[in-house]
C-alpha cells in the first residue's frame, strides 16, 4: 500500500500563517527601544499570546480534519489521482456521511469512466474491519452515503452489478451503507483498491492502490 501523503502549498502556508504572524509581532516587541517600559512590554506580550491562541484554538479542529490525499498511481504512463470529499467536511460521531470519488487522469484531466473499487474501511483506534465491499461506477463517480445505525453488521442498499459483482447507485441516489461504520470518535482507514477503468470486463493486471485516514470528532 502506499503510505507516503502529499498536501497543497498553500495548505501549508495557510496552516502556519497565524503562527508567523505571532512570531514577528512578538520580535517587534521584544526589539523596541530599550526606553520603553519593562513591565508595559511583558504585559502587551501576555496580552497579544492570549488573543493569539484564542485565535488559534478553534482552528485546532479544522487543522486535525485535514485530509491529505494519497500520491497518484499508474496504469502504464498514465498517473491517476484520487479525488475524495466527505460531506460534511469535518464528520462528527453518529452522523449521516457522504463520501464523493473519483479517479482522474492527471495528463487529460479528465474522469475515468467503468471504474471498480474495492472498499475497506477499519477504526485504527480499535483495528476493526468495519467494511469491505466492490463498488462500481459507469461514469466513474462513486457516491456513497454512510447512514448510522446501531446494529453488529451493515447493510448495503443498491443494485449488485453482475458483470463486476459489485454494488452499483440508482439513478440519481447515493450508493446507501446503514451501519455502526463512523459511529465513534477517533481515526478511520479507507483502503480503495480499483480493479476496473475504461471497461467494465477487463481487469487491471495490478489494481490501484490509495489510503487515506479519516479523523470522525
Amino acid at each position: 500500500m502506499q503510505r507516503l501523503f502529499s498536501t497543497d502549498y498553500h495548505d501549508e502556508k495557510a496552516r502556519y500563517y497565524p503562527i508567523v504572524v505571532f512570531t514577528s509581532t512578538l520580535l517587534q516587541i521584544i526589539s523596541t527601544s530599550a526606553r520603553s517600559d519593562y513591565i508595559s512590554r511583558i504585559l502587551k506580550v501576555s496580552v497579544l499570546f492570549i488573543t493569539v491562541f484564542s485565535f488559534l484554538l478553534p482552528l485546532y479542529d479544522v487543522f486535525a480534519q485535514h485530509m491529505m490525499m494519497p500520491p497518484a498511481a499508474s496504469i502504464g504512463d498514465r498517473k491517476i489521482k484520487l479525488s475524495f470529499s466527505t460531506e460534511p467536511a469535518n464528520i462528527k460521531s453518529n452522523q449521516t456521511v457522504l463520501t464523493k470519488l473519483a479517479f482522474i487522469d492527471e495528463n487529460t484531466k479528465q474522469t475515468l469512466q467503468h471504474v471498480t473499487v474495492r472498499m475497506e474501511i477499519s477504526d485504527s483506534t480499535e483495528g476493526r474491519r468495519l467494511l469491505s465491499e466492490f463498488f462500481h461506477s459507469h461514469n466513474g463517480n462513486i457516491d456513497i452515503s454512510f447512514r448510522p445505525v446501531v446494529s453488529l453488521r451493515y447493510a448495503v442498499t443498491g443494485n449488485m452489478d453482475d458483470l463486476t459483482n459489485a454494488w452499483v447507485a440508482d439513478p440519481g441516489s447515493p450508493i446507501i451503507v446503514n451501519g455502526p461504520i463512523f459511529s465513534q470518535p477517533g481515526k478511520y482507514r479507507i483502503l480503495l483498491e480499483v480493479t476496473t477503468v475504461d471497461n467494465d470486463k477487463t481487469d487491471l493486471p495490478q489494481p490501484l492502490k490509495y489510503d487515506l485516514n479519516i479523523p470522525v470528532s
